[in-house]
């Protein structure tokens, strides 16, 4: 979970630069009313059944919005999408082509998506927005620093 979490906050200021950079004014599509911009925690089934969860970003560009999927079992899947109406549909490949059409609300995505080889099933999918500020890049580990080969280094003998 740790490490989902830690892959999510990158995705986030990854795709945080990359919206802010496409946005060339406030008045974007990033801005309008019923943008479903942010993080999300993702929960759905799977065609065999069992259900998943994980996080999903959704970031703005223009008039569409890249959405990326980082579930569980640490697949990561990314998705390009159309808003209209309260309905975003976004197509995605998962490794195989699918697509997932979601109602938008203030605070859920309520969808459900499809693959190809469902044999003409549809599945469930809810995304819940998290609050902004939830998840936060982890702190970068300082690597250990090699020694100069002129300092000495303890337990060793320097001739």
């Amino acid at each position: 979970m740790v490490r989902i979490l830690m892959v999510a906050a990158a995705l986030v200021a990854a795709l945080g630069r990359t919206a802010a950079a496409s946005e060339p004014d406030p008045q974007s599509a990033a801005k309008k009313a019923g943008d479903p911009s942010g993080v999300y925690l993702c929960e759905g089934t799977n065609p065999d059944g069992h259900r998943y969860r994980g996080i999903v970003q959704i970031a703005a560009i223009d008039d569409t919005f890249l959405v990326r999927w980082t579930l569980s079992d640490d697949i990561e899947v990314t998705g390009v999408g159309i808003l209209r109406n309260d309905m975003l549909a976004v197509s995605y490949f998962g490794g195989t082509p699918a697509v997932v059409v979601y109602k938008v609300d203030a605070e859920k995505l309520v969808g459900e998506w499809t693959m190809g080889g469902a044999d003409g099933k549809t599945f469930a999918e809810t995304l819940t927005r998290m609050p902004e500020g939830s998840l936060t890049a982890p702190k970068r580990q300082e690597r250990p620093r090699r020694p100069r080969q002129a300092e000495p280094v303890a337990g060793t003998i320097s001739i």
